[in-house]
């Protein structure tokens, strides 16, 4: 095959792949915004303000201007790109006054998070310095006998709403006994800080009076 065949088929094979490419971007956006519909489509609608605002400020979406002329779903291969260090948080970006968040006592007073995985969150973000450092499995046990919410339902649940964290991408694992809070984790952590959980409070049913034995039998 001479250069020129080489030339044609090369051409060729780059504007297949550039066809795939377009596609696949194409159906992955069409299946998140499916997702996020069905997610919030039950919310109110202040919930649902909420949860837009967090993923606006989560992504930075509205913070960079679009260039003049800019084409969408153009594929690029990108070289020892920023996601790849995803994980590590920029301490340079924190510019929060850490007098700023509640103590934890005023957490349980004003019950600003819904359920035990969010306070597992909160906890974190204190016992990490705000998510400057890594913590321990004994931080967070520290952290609940501190607010007074330590029980034995909360010491058996503990690794499971542990890996609960995890499967929302706010934890991460970084060895056997430590922890390491993500940028999910301490953006969604100062939301519930402010009254912005977006998770709904799961109450325990009230008792029966009707259905209590009668002890003047």
């Amino acid at each position: 095959m001479n250069e020129e065949n080489r030339n044609f088929c090369k051409g060729i094979f780059c504007r297949f792949i550039e066809n795939i490419n377009i596609s696949i971007m194409f159906d992955k956006e069409i299946e998140a915004i499916a997702k996020c519909t069905e997610s919030i489509k039950e919310l109110d609608d202040d919930a649902k303000f909420r949860v837009l605002k967090y993923l606006i400020e989560r992504f930075g979406i509205g913070t960079n201007s679009i260039k003049p002329n800019q084409t969408f779903y153009t594929p690029q291969i990108l070289v020892n790109s920023p996601l790849d260090n995803q994980d590590q948080v920029s301490k340079e970006n924190r510019n929060d006054n850490k007098d700023d968040f509640p103590t934890l006592k005023q957490l349980l007073i004003k019950n600003l998070p819904k359920n035990e995985p969010e306070w597992i969150l909160c906890f974190a973000f204190y016992c990490s310095d705000f998510g400057e450092d890594t913590f321990k499995r004994e931080d967070i046990v520290d952290k609940y006998k501190e607010s007074n919410k330590y029980s034995d339902t909360n010491r058996k649940n503990l690794n499971q709403n542990l890996n609960a964290c995890i499967k929302k991408d706010w934890l991460k694992d970084y060895n056997k006994d430590e922890f390491i809070l993500k940028e999910e984790g301490i953006n969604y952590a100062k939301e519930i800080l402010k009254g912005n959980s977006i998770s709904r409070e799961i109450k325990r049913p009230k008792k029966n009076k009707a259905n209590l034995p009668d002890t003047n039998e």
